[in-house]
């Protein structure tokens, strides 16, 4: 999750040293009375803190309290709760399932109490601070990044920016928890809970060697071995991809083998140069890629489906003006390049 200090954001709430926060009584079979007697503003916001920073240290900072005071409050989460909630994995404090199921309604909860006690006034990105964290592939950083960091230092100077690669398996988890705040990339399966919107209309096109003889037709291209980046294409360990592609060949009984699978699409011209390996991207991200004279650019042999980048965010900040004015920042950029 994103730390800046706009008016809705449930982190405002600050875990403090001093008397205890007005305690909320929460309706729990699990729950013994002296549990119920427990449970305070404080440790709901300790305990979203700590899955939005998953460091002890950090979220401790966050909320002006030291990392002995942090522990202790965790450990009264844990005593409440009766699950570790949070374990210690390569140096992050990665959520238990018990912590993940909590996630959404705490966070729901302090929401609703920070947009209730906080006097709303028309949003302003020059007085945000902290930091926003995004998600995207390595190509987008050229129609993008430039303009969009050039934007955010004019319009929000406060504001600091974490642009991070897109984790396709984790991409609902990381946004449901805040972990990041807003993705651009290619369209996703198996995210149907997540809010997703277009940011342009594009076709798909194949790259092969100059000097392949092969005639690109539909059965040429699934007899091919393909290169893919990890970024447009999901590969199980049978070598099935899960893209728009494999999709349409599945739809009339095909399916490609995915030979080569990189981490980006950097290198795909290159690799396509040197082999009799094919690639098929959208348009705009072959545009973006470096120029190989020993490779041509053909048509696919697919339907002609429109293709598209797209943004996502979660259902939980959908309302919050800071992620609304991020989301028509970028839109702004991408379309109006």
């Amino acid at each position: 999750m994103a730390i800046e200090h706009e008016h809705n954001d449930p982190r405002e709430f600050r875990a403090c040293r001093g008397s205890p926060a007005p305690r909320i009584s929460l309706k729990m079979k699990t729950m013994t009375e002296r549990n119920l007697r427990g449970v305070d503003l404080n440790l709901l916001v300790v305990f979203d803190a700590l899955m939005a920073e998953r460091h002890v240290t950090r979220a401790a900072q966050f909320n002006g309290l030291s990392q002995s005071a942090m522990s202790k409050a965790l450990n009264r989460l844990r005593y409440l709760l009766d699950d570790s909630l949070f374990e210690r994995r390569e140096g992050r404090m990665e959520p238990t399932p018990r912590a993940l199921e909590l996630a959404t309604p705490i966070r729901n909860a302090l929401s609703d109490i920070s947009r209730t006690l906080t006097f709303h006034r028309a949003f302003d990105p020059r007085h945000v601070t902290g930091t926003l964290r995004i998600a995207t592939i390595d190509l987008h950083h050229i129609s993008l990044l430039s303009t969009f960091v050039a934007r955010v230092r004019r319009d929000a100077p406060d504001l600091n920016l974490c642009i991070r690669a897109i984790e396709r398996h984790r991409l609902g988890e990381q946004l449901a928890t805040g972990d990041i705040d807003l993705a651009v990339g290619p369209i996703l399966a198996g995210n149907p809970e997540l809010q997703t919107e277009p940011l342009w209309k594009d076709h798909l096109v194949t790259l092969v060697r100059a000097d392949n003889p092969m005639p690109m037709t539909l059965e040429t291209f699934t007899a091919a071995c393909h290169v893919v980046d990890a970024a447009h294409v999901q590969v199980s360990i049978d070598g099935q991809g899960n893209s728009l592609v494999d999709s349409m060949l599945a739809e009339r009984g095909l399916r490609r083998r995915i030979a080569v699978m990189l981490p980006n699409a950097t290198d795909i011209p290159f690799v396509v140069a040197a082999t009799d390996l094919i690639a098929t991207l959208p348009s705009r991200v072959v545009k973006g890629l470096a120029t190989v004279p020993t490779v041509r650019i053909v048509p696919a042999p697919l339907p002609n489906v429109e293709v598209s980048a797209h943004l996502f965010w979660h259902p939980r900040t959908h309302n919050s003006p800071l992620r609304a004015w991020l989301r028509a920042t970028i839109k702004e950029i991408m379309l109006h390049p």
